[in-house]
């Protein structure tokens, strides 16, 4: 007789509750999404915060600890990396008495510190990577990676990556399927409970608040070179890091205070940060399947990227695109032709996206990459 019990998942995310990236984000929803599913037993832990119903959190190192940034100064590497790995050797003892089939993550070194320890251990669990990062090799260790885009998956078995271990599936995301478009008063009563300008054109970008990725200097020197009459306000909300404030110096000099604003959210206020504006921008070069993007073309802004093929994927024909590597690819889009802001075009906009990226449509296909990467786990074993 078969085996019909519901597969184990273990969910887990270091930063989940202390940190405001996409990560940790997909984590909430992911759970949120799937723990219900009568095919699956689903738990989760994270680094930090309250435990719940099948969840819980470890105590760790996190990246705002003092040992970590003292190591991130030293090493001259980014702070959430130590986190990641100090998160692996916390979570482990929760595996061995969970036993899970599979683990679930985004962080590519806390499976590669996983895997050795389950295999020292005699645990035989399949690990599944989330590929937000667009990580193009060192894949050995797992037994499944979710590819967020058909660009980022050709890309990888153009390096010779091995097909079976490797499957496309988009992120999910929460999108309620009628949306009620965004009137001016709206937008004007979601500036006034926010404190930003009534007044002005405002340009959105919700990112982690650095240079190497997010390339928030860019938007900046983009906007500052635009005639002071057609600048829009900036407005950049995301998770500080230790680029941050040089960051805010540039904004100061180049936009003035009055023409910019740097703040960090919880994920709960970003909807009323997409009500208050006019566009939303990306100004990164490479992504995953950029959650921050989906979210705004969801709640039917429209939305100014660099151009290729993650971002042709993720907005379609609803994106504006430019070459963000260049000087002037992002202000010329800003200055050109208006941006549709109409009712319709709000309603086509969050159309797109959610018959392509809703938990509706998803969720079944979660559930069978991790029933594939048990199977996959139970081969390797055998």
């Amino acid at each position: 007789m078969p085996n019909t019990r519901p597969l184990r998942v273990l969910l887990i995310c270091s930063g989940l509750d202390h940190a405001h990236r996409g990560f940790e984000s997909f984590a909430r929803e992911c759970f949120d999404a799937l723990r219900d599913d009568p095919a699956l037993d689903m738990k989760l832990v994270k680094g930090s915060g309250a435990a719940g119903d099948r969840e819980r959190s470890v105590p760790t190192l996190t990246r705002d600890s003092a040992p970590v940034r003292a190591l991130a100064r030293l090493s001259g590497r980014q702070a959430f990396r130590f986190e990641h790995v100090a998160f692996a050797f916390s979570v482990m003892p929760v595996l061995l008495r969970e036993r899970p089939d599979v683990v679930f993550l985004s962080e590519w070194h806390t499976g590669k510190v996983l895997a050795p320890l389950r295999d020292a251990a005699g645990r035989s669990f399949a690990l599944v990577l989330s590929n937000g990062t667009m990580a193009l090799e060192g894949f050995g260790h797992l037994d499944r990676v979710q590819e967020l885009s058909p660009a980022a998956l050709e890309e990888i078995l153009a390096r010779g990556a091995d097909p079976e271990r490797h499957v496309m599936l988009p992120l999910g995301f929460w999108i309620d399927p009628q949306v009620e478009p965004v009137t001016d008063d709206d937008r004007r009563a979601a500036r006034e409970r926010l404190g930003l300008p009534l007044d002005r054109r405002i340009l959105l970008s919700s990112a982690a608040l650095n240079r190497h990725h997010k390339r928030l200097d860019y938007l900046i020197e983009e906007v500052a070179s635009l005639p002071e009459a057609d600048r829009p306000y900036v407005l950049m909300a995301g998770q500080v890091e230790e680029e941050t404030e040089g960051l805010r110096a540039l904004a100061r000099e180049r936009l003035g205070p009055d023409g910019h604003d740097m703040r960090t959210v919880p994920q709960r206020q970003v909807p009323e940060l997409l009500r208050s504006a006019d566009e939303f921008v990306l100004a990164s070069l490479g992504e995953g399947l950029p959650r921050a993007l989906i979210e705004a073309l969801a709640a039917g802004l429209p939305c100014l990227t660099h151009d290729y093929g993650v971002t042709r994927y993720a907005l379609g024909e609803h994106g504006h695109f430019a070459d963000f590597s260049r000087p002037g690819g992002l202000a010329g889009l800003i200055a050109g032709a208006g941006f549709d802001g109409s009712p319709d075009a709000q309603r086509a906009r969050h159309r797109y996206a959610y018959e392509k990226y809703s938990w509706e449509g998803l969720r079944p296909r979660y559930v069978e990459l991790f029933r594939d990467a048990a199977r996959a786990a139970r081969a390797r074993r055998s």
